[in-house]
């Protein structure tokens, strides 16, 4: 005969679990008490089995079977083998550099390149290395023309979104939206959505709500006037202060002898050749060429020295006369 004590007050009695002479004391834990002793030991659920990725079974019993499966994710039977051939080897719906696993393929590298073409926005590179590829970079905007069709169950622009999941359907009626502002300049909310003419995102590429920047007439960088709304005004506008064209907003280094002679010219903190402004000066490292003209912000070189080539530099980017970084 087995006995079953259940209650602590015959343990604490005991002070042990042991044989006695009437049969065997079985000592059973508070989530027991609701079964009987059948002599064996409860150890919980059984452990679950690995998933192996290759053999066509859903091991852990989870409903996904190998490749499928969250766990295979980075088992080399899961991986893109080839990243150059043309062929989805590990069968995921991405094929070469268009599936995560040939991120670092060297071959799957951009080279810095402009992504804002059609093809450089549908090849799966990060062609200008700003950690945007194609219809994730703003440069593709143009090429990438959203979810075009709201209710057709489709992900038109393949961003894995579909219809009204998508923030393109934010505004359309098959989503609950009452359409696209209509007309930027009426001073009405056309779309109903609390954002009036250019204050709303529809009106962002509109002509009416296009704003030259400050300095695109060097002018404007000497008229008081905070020109393109920014905030900023005259020379404290990025488009003044480099603009080479804008005479009124003097800079370190516009006259190479203003870099030696201690003072801080263009009052932003820095002296001499202490200023970017005055890499360019033989007498601060540089080679006396500037970089603010057609030839020189398309050349591929970083001419005045300041660590920034071409189109990067602030002083091709701002200053009136340059067209190559329109």
């Amino acid at each position: 005969m087995n006995i079953s004590i259940r209650k602590t007050p015959i343990l604490l009695a005991l002070g042990f679990c042991g044989a006695l002479a009437v049969g065997t004391l079985s000592c059973l834990s508070t989530e027991d008490e609701k079964t009987e002793d059948t002599g064996t030991v409860d150890t919980g659920s059984p452990s679950s089995s690995t998933e192996i990725c290759d053999d066509g079974v859903d091991n852990d019993g989870d409903s996904y079977v190998d490749c499928d499966d969250w766990d295979c994710d980075y088992d080399p039977a899961c991986a893109e083998t080839n990243c150059t051939d043309g062929i989805d080897n590990d069968g995921d719906g991405s094929t070469d550099c268009c599936d995560s696993d040939c991120a670092s393929d060297t071959t799957c590298q951009g080279d810095g390149s402009d992504e804002n073409t059609e093809a450089a926005c549908s090849d799966c590179l990060d062609n200008d290395l700003d950690g945007y590829t194609d219809c994730d970079d703003f440069d593709c905007e143009d090429f990438c023309p959203g979810e075009t069709d709201c209710d057709d169950g489709i992900d038109n622009d393949g961003d894995g979104y579909t219809d009204c999941d998508d923030w393109d359907c934010e505004d359309d009626p098959a989503c609950g939206g009452s359409g696209a502002e209509t007309d930027c300049d009426d001073g009405i909310d056309n779309d109903g959505d609390g954002y009036t003419d250019c204050d709303d995102w529809d009106c962002e590429d509109d002509p009416a709500c296009s704003v030259p920047e400050e300095g695109s007439d060097p002018d404007d960088c000497a008229d008081g006037i905070d020109n393109d709304g920014d905030g900023y005004t005259d020379c404290d506008d990025y488009s003044c202060a480099y603009n080479m064209d804008a005479s009124a907003c003097s800079r370190e280094g516009d006259d190479p002898r203003d870099c030696g002679d201690g003072l801080d010219n263009d009052g932003d903190g820095y002296l001499d050749c202490k200023d970017y402004g005055c890499a360019w000066v033989k007498a601060c490292g540089g080679n006396n060429e500037i970089e603010w003209d057609d030839a020189s912000c398309s050349d591929g070189y970083d001419n005045d020295l300041d660590g920034y080539t071409d189109c990067d530099d602030f002083s091709c980017l701002y200053t009136s006369s340059v067209t190559v970084c329109d």
